[in-house]
């Protein structure tokens, strides 16, 4: 039935009413007007609701293409006053929600389309209204066939909208969504020392979602990589090979928080579902759970009864124990990082003892010094196997505790058998872990299992796919399998990239060392020193020389070390490696039984470190490796 000339057609939404013939906002008896621009962009979100309208759309529709205007400015000045018309807010929006980088959407659900004084809720509603729209505001940019039936597809998203509320079903796509990026949130409160807590909040999430078996994660150092970058979603699918991505906001207000996310189908930039999550702080881990419960439902991911309740959790959390944890899992993986995050994590443990994320995130920090052995094992190993224990206690579901205790089982206990049974648990409790997979694959390394270390290097890759550590994780893997020309290659790509990567630097010093490319080799090892920060990665330099036949080269740097012995802690590891090469066994073996003693990590390794090829045949040799025990 068409609308009479004289009728004018409301459309209702929380206390409002607009007329969209006249342009009169209405809000409790009391009429107002909206100006030119905020109507037709009001008009515009309304015409299609709950779907994103892009800056671009709104451009090309409200700016003709001879316009000469500051767009950005314009558009903003026109949504700020739209907002203030409706006393909105873009921070805690109840009607236009922005969406960072793209756009806009209306997000309140409309109580009443009509054509008549009194409310109703039309199961047909009434093709004036797409008529109205068509004369009201221009033309949406369509192909000339599909603009034929524009009118009928606004029909239709408003008989979807009155029936379903706000609520949007996710089309077929979904079912075909294997693998996705969520990208960093975006910090809403404008204030640059709140955004650790928005990359806190991303990380957590990406963690959540990486619990889920069936579905592939992009990792945190890849993602990273495009914050505060403008590209278009399918382009940053396309970089990290996913069919769908996940982007949102975070504002923190005093105690309360509130998280928006919108998941995306790829390939056709295709707007899935959207939803946002408010409560108070302390219920912050609760809520990023019900952001990857939804989103795990849109894309139709069936749930293992363990994932279901890990996501159903409602734990709470201390907010100032939160901000700390926040604070320490963003420091850099550097010594001096470690150091910093170590503190953060103490905080938060004096905060909420209970905190079972924070004792396993301070237990990893002493792990990794022992690892890079800026702490001697016997301080490092112990520190991190009862925070490990500590945070198992607390939550046996937590994967990042159960890879911990399999590292230090592994590195310090020498425990094999039991360090795969851990390593196999935090795989299976989060399949998208890159810790978790890169230190199992160095204990398939050690234990003489190469090739499937080789294979969880490469699938780490596709999870972490622009991380230059992922690619320095496999040249280690190639280098302990003897692979050197393929050490070469990818670690050449690495420092191309980035001059300053350390394990690229000291891998492909340590494979053109092999190839006997000493000149080459030495420059390289000493530019991984260099970077390093770390004095006491000389060694290698040191082994370099040996193995050219500059031996008082070797022996100078080997008394400058233990020179520096005196005054910090240098593992005997790096006196062992070079002495083989400098023909005295007996002094290698001197070392590797300080090694034992002390309980060296690195002994672990000494099968596949090619330093100790000339000793394998002393029967010395074979007793530590069975006092270690490591098999043949």
């Amino acid at each position: 039935m068409a609308v009479p000339a004289q009728s004018s057609l409301f459309i209702h939404f929380g206390e409002f009413k607009l007329d969209l013939r006249t342009g009169e906002l209405r809000r409790n008896g009391d009429k107002s007007y909206l100006q030119d621009k905020p109507f037709q962009i009001l008009a515009l979100l309304l015409e299609r609701p709950g779907q994103l309208v892009t800056r671009d759309e709104l451009m090309k529709r409200l700016w003709a293409s001879d316009t000469f205007v500051d767009f950005d400015q314009s558009l903003n000045k026109a949504v700020n006053r739209l907002r203030e018309a409706l006393e909105d807010s873009a921070e805690q929006p109840r009607y236009i929600e922005t969406l960072p980088r793209r756009g806009y959407r209306f997000i309140a659900a409309i109580a009443t389309v009509d054509g008549a004084s009194s409310p109703a809720h039309p199961q047909n509603p009434d093709p004036a209204i797409a008529s109205t729209f068509a004369r009201l505001l221009p033309p949406w940019p369509l192909p000339a066939k599909v603009a034929a039936g524009a009118g009928i597809l606004v029909v239709v998203a408003f008989a979807i909208w009155i029936s379903v509320g706000r609520s949007l079903h996710a089309p077929a796509s979904a079912a075909s969504i294997h693998s996705l990026a969520v990208l960093p949130l975006e910090n809403l409160t404008g204030d640059p020392a709140q955004d650790y807590f928005a990359d806190g909040m991303t990380d957590e999430l990406i963690t959540d979602l990486g619990q889920i078996g069936s579905l592939r994660v992009i990792s945190r150092t890849s993602i990273m990589l495009f914050k505060g970058v403008h590209k278009p979603l399918p382009q940053i699918a396309r970089e990290l090979n996913v069919d769908a991505v996940v982007e949102g906001t975070v504002m923190r207000s005093g105690e309360r928080v509130r998280i928006t996310a919108q998941l995306i189908y790829a390939p056709t930039d295709e707007h899935l579902w959207a939803q946002s999550y408010e409560g108070d702080v302390r219920d912050v881990l609760g809520l990023q759970n019900q952001v990857a419960g939804s989103i795990a439902r849109q894309i139709r991911i069936q749930l293992t009864p363990q994932q279901q309740a890990v996501l159903k959790g409602t734990r709470v959390v201390n907010p100032e124990a939160y901000d700390a944890y926040l604070e320490a899992i963003s420091q850099k993986g550097t010594i001096d990082g470690l150091q910093k995050s170590i503190a953060y994590f103490q905080q938060a443990i004096e905060k909420q003892p209970d905190y079972a994320e924070a004792h396993a995130g301070m237990g990893d920090a002493y792990m990794m010094l022992g690892h890079m052995v800026a702490l001697p094992p016997q301080e490092a190993f112990p520190k991190a196997k009862s925070e490990a224990l500590l945070a198992l206690e607390l939550d046996d579901s937590l994967a990042d505790a159960h890879a911990l205790l399999a590292t230090v089982k592994f590195l310090y206990d020498w425990d094999f058998p039991g360090a795969e049974k851990e390593f196999l648990r935090a795989i299976v409790l989060n399949p998208n872990s890159i810790d978790a997979h890169g230190l199992y694959a160095d204990f398939l390394s050690a234990v003489g299992r190469p090739a499937e270390a080789i294979a969880e290097r490469r699938r780490n890759q596709e999870r972490d796919p622009l991380s230059l550590g992922a690619v320095d994780g496999l040249a280690a893997e190639l280098y302990w399998a003897g692979r050197y020309d393929e050490v070469i290659e990818v670690t050449r790509k690495v420092v191309a990239v980035d001059p300053n990567s350390w394990g690229g630097r000291l891998y492909l010093g340590l494979a053109l060392e092999q190839k006997h490319q000493f000149p080459e080799a030495i420059e390289e090892l000493q530019k991984a020193v260099e970077v390093s920060n770390d004095a006491t990665w000389i060694a290698f330099v040191a082994h370099a020389k040996a193995l050219s036949g500059d031996k008082d080269g070797a022996r100078k740097i080997l008394a400058n070390l233990e020179q520096l012995s005196h005054r910090t802690y240098v593992s005997p590891y790096l006196f062992a490696i070079v002495y083989p090469d400098l023909g005295n066994k007996d002094k290698a073996f001197f070392w590797l039984e300080k090694c034992y003693q002390g309980r060296e990590h690195d002994l672990v390794f000494s099968r596949v470190w090619p330093m100790f090829n000339s000793l394998h045949a002393d029967p010395r040799y074979n007793d530590l490796m069975r006092r270690v025990g490591l098999p043949k």
